[in-house]
């Protein structure tokens, strides 16, 4: 796409040859060339996009208005379903010299964009615009961003991981005796009450809450128990799932998820996913982040609310965010941080906000009706905002996805297999299957004539 729009450009650049009439000095007429040069068209931006068809058209509104506003800038959308695919695609097309010139990026991209070089820091670009970094968006989210001593990208969205709960299965006013404290929102709720609501829900049927066997889901009961992921969020070398209060937080979990009147089976949910369990009516309690609101919001007769993370001690969660990345590539890099100042903006804050799918970093519109949404479901919106403040982060390296990929199945089994213990063990070799991704063993340096370097192993 590139090769065509350098193409574009460059004819609109080139003059139009024009020939006249001119007299020699022997009176004999000649033809004399003057070149009458055309303005140049405008600047074209590409803008790589990715999410549900509402979160596509809300960032094309985004882009018309800007160029509409910016008659010298044109800024064309590069739209993908799913954030892999747009990953694969920047991957090609950075290899091929085709990088479009900002596109979005998952917080957990970023250690593979800055270890690569694929982005321009943004900090000064966007103070230049009169970005109000001190107080106008979500600190949190801008840390994440940053690396290097600088803003890499800039945050657009961030959402906390909430529980989701069916209002018709779960009582919450139920959760404790009359005269005790009881369990609201704003108040939240310990891990025995949430255990408690898992109960409540009866049926042949129906369950009362999924968690998904993975490190992003089970991260928040560990952090709130006073565990530790890894054992430096820096520099990991490996998961730390089986030590001290790590292991007991997990322990606490286990006793949920593996309890088969409270949750699923791996078969069950192989066939069935929660998610449609969930709109299905048939499970009780399921862990998202805001973009599951739409979602739910499609099924019709489906009555829910969020609830902070459950405690285990102090308040914890995880978190998703997105931001927007200028290319380290882009011919344009002012024109591009003009756009991105744009798309960070109230206006462009409260058209993503307005799909359900967009918690905005941008503070003014976090607050306002177009994230809150008051008359639609979920009622509690604002667990959303006060769980931020409670958002761990993940290690920040690109070994990270590795980690999350090769833990899985283990995570799987110990909550499917019917007998797990000791648990110590199990923990342990997760684990230990963390410590090569973390820091993997490099091949020998091979010596001069090809044989090992001394001190070295060979490899088989």
């Amino acid at each position: 796409m590139f090769g065509s729009r350098r193409g574009l450009v460059a004819l609109l650049a080139v003059g139009v040859l024009v020939v006249s009439a001119g007299c020699s000095g022997n009176g004999k007429p000649v033809a004399t060339a003057t070149r009458t040069v055309q303005p140049a068209g405008p600047t074209l931006l590409t803008f790589s996009v990715y999410g549900a068809p509402q979160m596509i058209t809300a960032y094309a509104k985004i882009a018309a208005d800007f160029s509409a506003a910016h008659p010298d800038i044109v800024v064309n959308i590069r739209p993908y379903d799913t954030h892999a695919a747009a990953q694969k695609a920047l991957a090609s097309e950075i290899a091929g010299g085709q990088a479009p010139d900002a596109f979005m990026a998952d917080v957990t991209d970023l250690p593979d964009l800055i270890a690569h070089r694929s982005v321009r820091r943004l900090d000064e670009l966007l103070g230049e615009r009169h970005v109000d970094f001190g107080d106008g968006y979500q600190r949190n989210a801008l840390e994440a961003f940053s690396a290097e001593n600088a803003l890499q990208c800039m945050p657009v969205d961030v959402s906390p991981m909430v529980v989701y709960y069916n209002t018709s299965l779960i009582n919450l006013a139920a959760l404790t005796p009359p005269g005790n404290r009881p369990v609201t929102a704003d108040t939240g709720w310990n891990f025995d009450e949430f255990a408690a609501a898992a109960a409540q829900v009866r049926g042949h049927r129906a369950r009362g809450v999924y968690v998904e066997p993975s490190l992003t889901q089970i991260a928040p009961f560990l952090f709130s128990g006073g565990g530790h992921l890894v054992d430096n969020l820096g520099a990991p070398k490996t998961l730390q799932l089986s030590q001290g209060s790590s292991e007991s937080a997990v322990e606490r979990l286990l006793e949920v998820v593996r309890n088969p009147q409270l949750t699923f089976s791996k078969k069950q949910i192989a066939h069935q996913s929660a998610v449609q369990r969930f709109k299905a009516g048939k499970l009780g309690m399921i862990l998202g982040y805001r973009s599951l609101t739409p979602v739910l919001r499609e099924q019709q007769n489906l009555d829910f609310d969020v609830m902070p993370m459950p405690k285990l001690g102090t308040k914890a969660t995880v978190g998703t965010s997105t931001g927007l990345c200028l290319s380290s590539a882009t011919p344009h890099p002012q024109k591009a941080a003009d756009f991105l100042a744009y798309a960070v903006s109230d206006t462009a804050a409260s058209e993503l906000a307005e799909t359900g799918y967009a918690e905005p970093t941008n503070l003014d519109v976090e607050n306002s009706d177009d994230f809150l949404q008051p008359g639609q479901l979920p009622v509690s919106s604002s667990v959303f905002q006060s769980s931020v403040r409670s958002i761990y982060a993940f290690p920040s390296v690109p070994a990270w996805a590795q980690v999350l990929t090769a833990t899985a199945p283990l995570l799987s089994d110990l909550f499917y297999d019917t007998v797990i213990d000791p648990l110590d063990d199990r923990l342990k070799a997760i684990d230990a299957a963390s410590v090569p991704i973390f820091t993997p063993v490099l091949p020998p340096t091979p010596g001069a004539t090809g044989s090992p370097t001394p001190g070295s192993t060979p490899t088989s």
